[in-house]
C-alpha cells in the first residue's frame, strides 16, 4: 500500500533512470511509482530491445508527461464512466450479496456483475498473501486482475493494512494500522492515485501528517506534527 505520493521531481528521476534502465535491455522493474499508461509505454520498449526507435521513446516521454500533468487519470476516470456508469441500477436489482459497487471512503466503484467471467473476480476480502504481481505490477487473484479488498494481518491478529483494489490497481479506501491496532495511515486513491486529505498517526495515537491532495494527486497543502503534537511543518 503507498503511504505517500512521490513528488514530481522524485517521479521525473524515476522515470529517467528506469527509461535508461530499459534502453539498455534490463528490463522494467515493478513498484517504481509510474503509472500504467507510463508502463504500458516503457514495456513497448523493453519488447523491441536496445536500439528501440526514437517514437518509442517520445511516447514514453508523453505517456509519463500525462502522469505528472494529471490527463492520464483524467482518462481512466472517463473509461470507467463511459464503460460502466451506464450499467448501474437500483439496489433492488442487484443480485444477491456484496456488490463491491463502494469503495469505502466515499469514493464510488463502478458496479460490476456479481456472476464471476473469465476477465473479472467477485469482490471479496483476501488476504495479502494471497495476491502476487503481473508483469505490470497490478495485483493479482486466482489468475484474475483483482478487485475487492486485501487485507495484512500482524502476528497478534490486529489487522496491518487494508487496500481497496479495482481490476488489480488501488482504488478507493486505503488503511494501516502499528501492531496495537492504533490507527496509521488513512486516505483515498482514484486508480492508483492519491487524492483527498491522507492522514498519518504516530504510534502513540497523535496526528503525525495531514497532507491535501487534488483529484488528480497534486499536493496542495502538508502539515505535521511531533509525538507530542507540535507541528513541525506547514505547507
Amino acid at each position: 500500500m503507498r503511504r505517500d505520493r512521490p513528488t514530481d521531481d522524485q517521479l521525473t528521476r524515476v522515470f529517467a533512470t528506469v527509461l535508461k534502465e530499459v534502453l539498455s535491455g534490463q528490463g522494467l522493474r515493478n513498484h517504481t511509482g509510474l503509472d500504467m499508461e507510463t508502463d504500458d509505454a516503457l514495456w513497448e520498449i523493453v519488447k523491441y530491445g536496445p536500439g528501440a526507435p526514437p517514437e518509442l521513446v517520445d511516447a514514453a516521454r508523453a505517456a509519463f508527461a500525462g502522469q505528472l500533468d494529471g490527463s492520464n487519470a483524467a482518462r481512466w476516470r472517463a473509461e470507467l464512466t463511459r464503460k460502466f456508469g451506464p450499467r448501474r441500477q437500483p439496489a433492488a436489482e442487484h443480485e444477491p450479496g456484496p456488490s463491491g459497487s463502494e469503495a469505502r471512503g466515499g469514493a464510488e466503484l463502478p458496479v460490476k456483475p456479481l456472476k464471476a467471467t473469465p476477465t473479472s473476480v467477485r469482490a471479496v476480502r483476501i488476504k495479502g498473501d494471497q495476491t502476487y504481481l503481473d508483469e505490470y505490477g497490478r495485483t493479482c487473484y486466482e489468475g484474475q486482475l483483482f478487485t475487492g479488498e486485501v487485507e495484512e494481518l500482524a502476528d497478534n491478529g490486529h489487522i496491518l493494512s487494508l487496500g481497496t483494489y479495482f481490476q488489480g490497481i488501488e482504488h478507493g479506501r486505503q488503511q494501516e494500522w502499528w501492531p496495537d491496532g492504533t490507527k496509521r495511515v488513512e486516505g483515498v486513491t482514484i486508480m492508483g492515485a492519491a487524492v483527498g486529505e491522507w492522514r498519518y498517526w504516530h504510534a502513540n495515537g497523535r496526528l503525525s501528517e495531514l497532507v491535501a491532495l487534488d483529484e488528480n494527486g497534486r499536493e496542495k497543502t502538508r502539515k505535521r506534527w511531533n509525538a507530542l503534537g507540535e507541528v513541525s511543518m506547514d505547507l
